[in-house]
């Protein structure tokens, strides 16, 4: 039997042959169905079909997932990185659409359901189109770069009924879940401050852009992005350090962190009363974030404060270099990403027992898992687009105070700072200055 398996050498030839946004042949492709519809329709022993958008370390890494998983099938990939691309399609080469342009995915009525893993500056207009397209959607955080953007991400979802699951991962681990219902049902008493804390920013010595690499098509990559001179260090993963395409650690991160917080807190679904922020900055970084920053949330109802610190030099535990402390009061739940400790002035002590009618928030099978099951049920999967976006601007409203340099008035169902026509301009990408 002859193997129509693809060379890397003739699948990069023959893709920057014809225009850098190429759609690469099928081979056994899978019979044509229809897409999920609103109400679920489809029968739940039928396999999903699934296509991947951004083909990068994350990215690669969800498509490993969702290949082990026997309800869905991988039926198409798409990068603007060729050697990404190829990676991609010789995993699932045999049943996969592979095309540099994603919306040729988007084009396939076959496809039931998109991953999008691509920089962060791309989420918003992939995941729009996707729901648009009749798709459901797993789009990675953090869920956009512009506070706009989200809540145009929200609309879309809910204007075509589509399940939208952000990559919050934690918010499935079971682990996250026991502390919320430590915080939740009162063992620490009413929390009056969370302080969390992150590693400083990275630093690379400012130095001439290149030229980019014949198999990444640079201009699509910018997308809707300001045009820029390519910089191998500021594309891929080091993206996630330069202001066009990211927010640093504060998103990076942050989003995972702080929407533990407000999981805890229960203000999933609303935001702060202010925010101020503060940075250092080093000279002739290549990347436009601080090296330290701090930020400092107001919230009420219920009334406690928020703070992050990056780096702390005090990191209440030990060597654990980020971390979420909620103080209560009986005493301090120091908690990460594993595991948690209790504190009472300073010493290590035992949790308050549980409280008769604790709160119960329910297990999640697994971050992509409950995606699946939402797709099949309808129903709002645990970081559901609207808690994403929430999280995302609280992060967001840290780095806009910290460009305007001075304390904001936040006005969370409006989402807009009332009067501050500066700060407003901020909050979407034609408003701002980097635009």
């Amino acid at each position: 039997m002859v193997s129509h398996r693809p060379d890397r050498r003739n699948f990069l030839k023959r893709a920057l042959s014809t225009t850098a946004i190429a759609t690469v042949p099928v081979h056994g492709w899978l019979p044509g169905r229809m897409a999920l519809g609103a109400s679920g329709s489809s029968s739940p022993n039928e396999r999903i079909q699934v296509a991947h958008i951004g083909l990068g370390g994350r990215g690669s890494y969800l498509m490993g997932r969702i290949m082990k998983l026997k309800e869905l099938d991988v039926v198409g990939v798409s990068d603007v990185d060729l050697k990404h691309l190829q990676g991609g399609y010789e995993k699932v080469w045999r049943r996969a659409q592979a095309s540099a342009d994603y919306r040729r995915l988007l084009d396939n009525r076959d496809v039931d359901a998109v991953v999008i893993a691509s920089p962060d500056h791309w989420h918003c207009k992939m995941a729009v189109e996707a729901c648009q397209a009749g798709k459901d959607v797993y789009v990675e955080k953090p869920t956009s770069t512009f506070v706009e953007e989200g809540r145009r991400m929200v609309e879309a979802a809910r204007a075509h009924e589509r399940v939208v699951q952000v990559g919050i991962h934690h918010r499935s681990h079971d682990v996250m879940r026991e502390i919320v219902e430590m915080i939740r049902s009162g063992r620490i008493g009413k929390v009056h401050t969370v302080k969390t804390w992150m590693w400083e920013n990275p630093f690379k010595e400012l130095s001439a852009p290149g030229e980019p690499p014949l198999w990444l098509d640079y201009d699509q990559w910018l997308g809707p992005a300001p045009r820029v001179p390519y910089h191998p260090d500021g594309v891929h993963f080091n993206f996630r350090w330069r202001r066009d395409y990211a927010g640093g650690y504060m998103t990076d991160w942050g989003v995972h962190m702080l929407n533990v917080v407000t999981h805890a807190m229960d203000v999933d679904r609303k935001g702060p009363k202010s925010v101020e922020a503060w940075g250092r900055y080093a000279p002739r970084n290549l990347y436009d974030f601080p090296m330290s920053m701090e930020a400092r949330w107001e919230f009420n109802d219920p009334d406690f404060t928020l703070t992050w610190t990056q780096p702390s030099s005090d990191a209440p535990l030990g060597d654990r270099k980020y971390g979420m402390n909620f103080h209560g009061e009986a005493g301090e739940l120091r908690t990460y990403f594993h595991g948690y400790e209790f504190f009472v002035d300073g010493k290590s002590a035992e949790l308050p027992a549980p409280r008769p009618g604790g709160v119960d928030i329910g297990r999640s099978p697994g971050h992509i898992e409950n995606w699946v099951e939402c797709m099949r049920s309808r129903k709002s999967p645990v970081a559901d687009i609207e808690v994403g976006h929430r999280t995302t601007s609280l992060c967001l409203l840290g780095n806009v105070a910290l460009d305007v340099g001075r304390k904001l008035v936040w006005d969370w169902e409006s989402e807009r700072f009332p009067d501050d026509q500066d700060a407003n301009g901020l909050l979407s990408r034609r408003g701002s200055d980097r635009a």
